[in-house]
């Protein structure tokens, strides 16, 4: 038998992921469910948990030589340990097999690929840089978000916004990441995509002003919004905004899933997002990739799920469900949400991608933690100049 082959000629794969909340759940059950029915034979062991405690897990499963055959993580430089470490499967000829070479979007096919050899298989794509607005508050405080041209003008009209809205804005600080990528937005609008991959190659030092604006807008923006943001998640954010409680909030694609299914608000009416003010046609992305361990490479049930996991279809129907945009070009978008569907237009076009720094396209993990120690110091000190040292000692080593 192989490895994931139990009693009863039923195969067992082990499943470790993150998507344990609204749309993503849905998403990945469903997945999960079509795929026993089609193969009857295979059984999941499943185990869901929030990704930094899924980190943890598959760690911790890692060095005790007892790894899950298939996880979710984000790939780029934040998996790149384990792949140095030979904890992951080289699943190149299944990517070359299938034509998942020719059909990702280059900016993921990149994060999946290390010294040549494809260790990953994305499965949705995020725009971080967004700003998710309230369409009736800024009618009613006569701002155009479309007309900014860049984050301190966003600031500038938050009073207006504030006589309409309990709060002109909202960020998120319970997850440091609410804040970080925020900030590495804020970093971007204020510089341009050249200053931005600069300073990830470890060249921030000569962008210290930039750095110094990105977090006196934090700060504005922190305090523009409610208090006790350390005790607020993302799902608390986005209900804030989709309750009518917020004017405006940056927040990954997924948001766009958790829009999409409030049934009494309408994309475009009730809401809208546009790319963060100061932004442009430059994204920030992430993405969520499967990767298989290294002691399931030969295993033929653990490789026709990942297939299936990499397929057209597959990307079709989770980024459906969930809101965000496939990474593969050539998947049908008529029942994906229009917003989706106009990046995935965008990205097939060619625009520019940059790796997310806070979800780990960009930097390894230690840097991550780092650069979360930085912002969620910042939150209750808000020293600026200790601030963007700290960015740069971190970003330059």
């Amino acid at each position: 038998m192989s490895r994931g082959a139990v009693a009863g000629s039923t195969h067992e794969i082990d499943v470790h992921h993150h998507f344990v909340w609204g749309t993503e759940k849905e998403a990945m059950e469903t997945l999960l469910s079509e795929y026993q029915d089609r193969n009857p034979d295979v059984r999941f062991v499943e185990e869901q948990t929030a990704i930094n405690s899924l980190r943890l897990m598959v760690k911790s499963r890692i060095l005790k030589e007892e790894p899950p055959d298939v996880w979710d993580e984000w790939p780029g430089a934040n998996l790149r340990p384990t792949v140095e470490a030979g904890a992951t499967a080289d699943i190149t000829d299944i990517w070359e097999d299938t034509g998942m070479e020719r059909a990702y979007f280059d900016g993921m096919a990149e994060a999946a690929r290390f010294d040549g050899a494809y260790h990953a298989v994305p499965l949705d794509l995020a725009r971080i840089s967004n700003l998710y607005f309230d369409v009736h508050a800024f009618e009613a405080a006569g701002v155009d978000p479309r007309r900014l041209d860049g984050p301190r003008e966003l600031v500038e009209v938050l009073p207006a916004l504030a006589e309409h809205r309990a709060n002109p804005y909202a960020v998120f600080g319970r997850n440091p990441y609410g804040l970080l990528q925020l900030w590495e937005t804020l970093f971007l609008a204020h510089g341009d995509p050249a200053t931005y991959e600069a300073a990830v190659d470890g060249d921030a030092a000569s962008h210290r002003g930039l750095l110094r604006e990105a977090f006196e807008t934090l700060g504005d923006l922190i305090d523009a919004g409610p208090e006790n943001i350390e005790f607020m998640d993302s799902s608390d954010m986005d209900n804030g905004f989709s309750d009518g409680e917020t004017a405006c909030i940056n927040n990954g694609s997924w948001t766009t899933g958790h829009m999409g299914s409030q049934p009494d608000i309408e994309y475009g009416r009730d809401w809208d997002c546009i790319p963060f003010p100061g932004t442009g046609d430059a994204h920030i992305v992430n993405t969520n990739a499967f990767i298989t361990s290294a002691e399931a490479e030969d295993d033929d049930t653990v490789r026709e799920f990942v297939r299936y996991l990499g397929s057209a279809r597959t990307n079709e129907q989770f980024n459906t469900i969930s809101g965000s945009i496939p990474p593969r070009s050539d998947v049908g978008v008529d029942g994906i949400h229009p917003l989706s569907r106009e990046l995935h237009s965008e990205f097939g076009q060619g625009a520019t991608m940059l790796p997310s720094m806070c979800h780990g396209l960009a930097v390894p993990p230690e840097r991550i933690a780092e650069l979360k120690d930085v912002v969620v110091t910042f939150l209750s000190k808000r020293d600026v100049e200790n601030s963007v040292d700290s960015v740069v000692e971190t970003l330059s080593n």
